[in-house]
């Protein structure tokens, strides 16, 4: 680290990749991280943040000499890499790897965000049985072999792929949970991006990220990310640091969907090429969104009566580990997003009272949210310190040293944030960049 007597800086690279054009929530980072700055004990820490993308890590520049954090985000850069860095035959894929590995190896902290965390670990699916589908195999086989976590879904499947999708639709498991939901709406009728679920997560206490939180349960932003599951004996110091609640979400009738089963064969996605194509145009869109958005235009859809279970009641949701060698790297994974805004109240209901279901149209949606507080500090930052306490974790930062248990203020940047992926502002494309 760079440091003298009373500043020290952390310096994280973001790996901001997203190799399949599905956007995702790296810019949240930027915000969080980059200049915040605290005192402790007459030393002041500060974050410095920059993007690294995956032709700087072949080219060996994620190093320990200037950086002290990896952090992968999920959704676009997480679960995209956990797709394409599947492909192991290919050079650039393993090189890729090794140079990740080399990094954490000499010591450098590692924080996986969902997809990021997925990322980082193996796979296991219901009753310890090899991944069968092609994206159960693709996110086994990306692992970076770093962890001695591993990664667990009962199933997964692409909810527009899985071939065996109209007798299962059920087995396409959480990522029922990513692609579908409508903007939500308020108890006062105001129009919100509200994927996923917030979850109140057992907190576990015995470690220094959590020891000082005064309550025992703590809401989370989770969008379709794993459970985790810990070795009977591991070959390290490995922690639980929160678990899902007891009640399934499939249990829990506020929470729970049902699984939609896609009706419109090659025509439906013929059709929404064109659609995608007429929308690029008209929003002045670049041309690589097509394939992406001629998946979310893909219609009909037809409900079910089949619940989604993702049994992960007790599992865990955030866990750490330090590397054991003489490095002692510290790993952070979280399967939730401590990065996006949460809410209180409301349900998930069916979006079955439209003519067209598609999944940029939603298939679920929230609805009756409590009122939001009048500049969303309440909601947006909620979980923010948790983000500094993982980076400043993985930093080797002293335990007595960690960030604050605190909200923003809302700032600019912050305003920034609200404005573009926050409020719905009517418009199709702002939906659809949001999902």
């Amino acid at each position: 680290m760079i440091n003298n007597n009373k500043i020290q800086k952390i310096r994280v690279a973001i790996l901001a990749e997203e190799p399949m054009g599905w956007g995702s929530g790296k810019h949240y980072f930027k915000t969080i991280l980059d200049g915040y700055s605290w005192e402790k004990e007459s030393k002041t820490y500060i974050f410095s943040t920059k993007y690294i993308f995956d032709k700087d890590i072949l080219k060996g520049k994620l190093n320990n000499s200037d950086f002290d954090v990896l952090l992968i985000p999920g959704g676009g850069v997480g679960d995209g890499q956990s797709i394409m860095k599947g492909f192991t035959f290919l050079p650039k894929v393993r090189n890729w790897k090794k140079n990740i590995q080399s990094f954490i190896k000499n010591g450098g902290g590692c924080v996986g965000i969902c997809g990021g965390a997925a990322l980082i670990t193996g796979l296991k699916t219901r009753l310890n049985q090899k991944p069968h589908t092609f994206l159960e195999k693709q996110y086994d086989k990306s692992s970076l072999n770093v962890s001695c976590v591993n990664s667990f879904y009962k199933t997964l499947a692409f909810p527009l792929f899985y071939p065996f999708q109209k007798k299962h639709p059920e087995k396409i498991g959480a990522t029922a949970y990513v692609f579908s939901f409508s903007p939500g709406k308020t108890v006062d009728k105001v129009g919100i991006h509200t994927g996923g679920v917030p979850i109140d997560f057992e907190i576990c206490k015995d470690n220094p990220i959590f020891s000082d939180l005064s309550q025992n349960q703590h809401r989370i932003r989770w969008w379709g990310g794993s459970a985790l599951i810990l070795p009977k004996n591991p070959d390290r110091d490995v922690k639980v640091l929160a678990k899902y609640p007891a009640q399934d979400l499939s249990e829990n009738k506020l929470y729970k969907i049902f699984a939609w089963t896609y009706t419109g064969g090659i025509h439906g996605l013929f059709f929404a090429f064109l659609k995608s194509l007429k929308l690029i145009k008209k929003e002045k869109e670049s041309l690589k969104n097509v394939f992406l958005y001629s998946y979310y235009l893909a219609g009909n859809w037809k409900i079910s009566d089949k619940i989604i279970d993702l049994d992960y009641s007790n599992k865990a949701s955030i866990t750490s580990e330090i590397y054991p060698n003489e490095n002692a790297a510290r790993i952070i994974l979280c399967t939730s997003h401590p990065e996006y805004l949460v809410w209180w109240g409301g349900s998930i209901e069916e979006n079955i009272n439209i003519k067209f279901n598609c999944l940029g149209n939603g298939l679920h949606r929230w609805k009756d949210i409590n009122k939001l507080s009048n500049n969303l500090k309440n909601e947006l930052t909620h979980t923010w310190w948790m983000v500094r306490r993982f980076t400043a974790w993985t930093a080797k930062v002293p335990d007595t040293h960690l960030p604050p248990i605190h909200q923003n203020e809302i700032t600019e940047k912050e305003k920034i944030i609200i404005k573009n992926n926050i409020f719905w502002d009517g418009s199709f494309i702002n939906k659809i960049k949001n999902i």
